[in-house]
């Protein structure tokens, strides 16, 4: 499970949803996570199509 801190009130998400987003290119950027696990970090950096603009 995660948290999306971009909404408010923050928006949770179980990982199936979560990576279904990342997916779609529109992944949760601003989140905690909520069991301590680090596999929506993992498929975050591994799944995003999505172009971040940097600069």
């Amino acid at each position: 499970m995660i948290e999306d801190l971009d909404v408010q009130p923050p928006q949770p998400w179980c990982l199936g949803c979560a990576t279904a987003l990342v997916r779609a290119g529109d992944p949760v950027i601003n989140y905690r996570s909520l069991n301590g696990e680090s596999d929506y970090e993992r498929i975050l950096a591994g799944g995003s199509t999505q172009v971040l603009p940097f600069g």
